[in-house]
């Protein structure tokens, strides 16, 4: 495929003040082709792990090509181009699964770059003219990378007016990294998925997994829960684990899907009275049952109510004013009933008229 390229830039890679310089441009290239703040994030982060491979495992040299790419269908893309002077990859399939090293590193670097691309290939076949542009000269470039990510097209979401929330969090009081997370994405006007994750234990390695869940929460949305969870046990195979509590609000059929794995607490406050969302038990990215769906009725002035098991048992739900603002309460909650020696985060989301 013939494509034209555009607003280039083509950076060495000779040292580890590389990876902040590559990373910058790119997320400055994606904001200025239209993607949002995330997107732009995933970016960076893909660039980030482009560059540490060369450094780590490319043998110290290379280059990077980031651009604006359009084929004969109109189709614009951004490209990132990363060429090494190493040994290439051994296994790629392997390299591609997260836990995969042959180094003393977490091996998720690889992993990270597929999911974060729309379009990847390992030693691709590419024009003499583009090779000979941009990585001829000193070193040998034997092995590249390229992944491509499409250009979104101009759509505004905004938030969504019927939905309040509130939420808060914090890390064991020992570390400087939280372990838990959670994460709010309005896919669309009336659609919003939102979670509370928590991964196994706490520092640096619970803050790994959890935020690997994260992102891919963000990245795929648009997934059926059951089909995005066994996504999530895959992605994060490698990592530490987590549990996590997913929900698929639509304020337009006044309908809420759950699914959870592990010890996530979720429950709907309703004018009938409380409603427990069951979970079922295993560790996200090590072993869990079949994902399992439920729907519930989700109407104006309902409450949902989803926190880790750093916050306590001693509280109960008839004790706190769910009219009140979903962040005073969420701040009320993790302040009084917090665990000393966990993560913690609550997530309240409450349905307006």
């Amino acid at each position: 495929m013939e494509v034209k390229r555009n607003h280039i830039f083509s950076l060495p890679i000779d040292s580890k003040a590389d990876i902040g310089i590559c990373r910058r441009k790119g997320a400055s290239l994606a904001t200025h082709l239209g993607f949002d703040k995330i997107k732009s994030g995933e970016v960076a982060i893909l660039i980030s792990e482009l560059v540490t491979n060369v450094l780590k495992h490319g043998g110290g040299k290379g280059k990077i090509v980031i651009c604006q790419i359009e084929d004969n269908e109109n189709k614009k893309a951004l490209e990132v181009y990363c060429c090494d002077s190493g040994n290439g990859i051994l296994n790629v399939q392997k390299a591609l699964k997260d836990g995969y090293t042959e180094k003393n590193t977490l091996g998720i670097g690889l992993g990270t770059i597929r999911r974060f691309s729309d379009v990847l290939e390992i030693n691709p076949n590419s024009s003499h003219t583009f090779m000979e542009n941009y990585f001829s000269g000193n070193h040998n470039f034997k092995h590249c990378i390229r992944s491509i990510k499409w250009i979104p097209a101009k759509k505004i979401i905004g938030l969504n007016n019927n939905l309040l929330i509130g939420a808060a969090s914090r890390c064991h009081p020992a570390e400087q990294l939280n372990g838990d997370a959670y994460v709010i994405n309005h896919v669309n006007k009336n659609i919003c998925v939102a979670a509370v994750i928590d991964g196994l234990g706490h520092g640096k390695e619970a803050n790994i997994a959890s935020e690997l869940v994260k992102e891919q929460i963000l990245i795929k949305s648009d997934l059926p829960l059951d089909n995005l969870m066994n996504h999530l046990n895959n992605v994060t195979r490698g990592t530490r684990g987590a549990v996590a509590g997913i929900v698929r609000i639509n304020t337009e059929t006044k309908k809420l899907s759950f699914s959870g794995i592990g010890n996530i607490e979720c429950f709907l406050i309703t004018q009938f009275g409380k409603k427990t969302l069951l979970s079922f038990g295993g560790i996200i990215g090590h072993n869990i049952r079949t994902p399992r769906v439920t729907e519930f009725d989700f109407v104006p002035n309902d409450s949902l109510c989803m926190f880790s098991d750093g916050i306590t048992s001693r509280w109960k739900p008839e004790d706190i004013k769910w009219d009140n603002q979903p962040q005073k309460n969420s701040e009320f909650i993790l302040k009084n009933y917090s665990r000393l020696n966990d993560d913690a985060t609550i997530l309240i989301i409450r349905h307006t008229l």
